[in-house]
């Protein structure tokens, strides 16, 4: 479960606040359209669904009772979805700036494919997998540098000027 709550506060903190544009040009329209179908494929629709079961096996784990198991997934996969959708928002400038129109219609004609569906969902497994197999790892060395940090420089200090704003 802590592990849980490290991965979606690491995923908050790398979500950015919207930026204010110009009206894109219709060249630019049908890129970011192009870029929206590739996001949809590879990261949203049934990848959303395969997060929530996740969720669920998750606090199947835990000893919690049955009914706050069921509120705990829905709500934690609500809370999810929700920074999915707008982290394909934002997303979708850096993936139009990254992939040409060409690579984008390409990508999309196979992740539209069955054997492209099934590659994303497999993907998003192992996803998972690396993050069950990272947090053990990444949790102690964060803890020590954090500690190294301390004995560097004042945390007491920076903790009170924190506290203060």
């Amino acid at each position: 479960m802590r592990k849980l709550a490290i991965i979606i506060a690491m995923a908050l903190a790398w979500t950015a606040p919207a930026v204010a544009q110009e009206t894109p040009s219709p060249e630019r329209e049908a890129h970011l359209a192009l870029a929206d179908r590739y996001l949809e494929l590879t990261q949203g629709g049934d990848l959303v669904k395969q997060m929530r079961n996740q969720i669920g096996a998750q606090f199947e784990e835990s000893e919690m009772p049955a009914d706050q198991r069921e509120w705990m997934t829905d709500q934690m996969s609500s809370i999810l979805e929700e920074v999915m959708d707008l982290t394909l928002v934002e997303l979708r400038d850096d993936v139009a700036d990254s992939f040409t129109v060409q690579e984008l219609e390409a990508a999309i004609g196979f992740f539209d494919t069955p054997m492209g569906r099934a590659i994303v969902l497999k993907q998003g497994e192992m996803n998972f997998e690396i993050q069950q197999v990272m947090m053990p790892l990444i949790v102690p060395r964060f803890t020590s540098m954090m500690e190294k940090f301390c004995m560097r420089f004042d945390c007491d200090a920076l903790g009170a000027s924190a506290a203060k704003n």
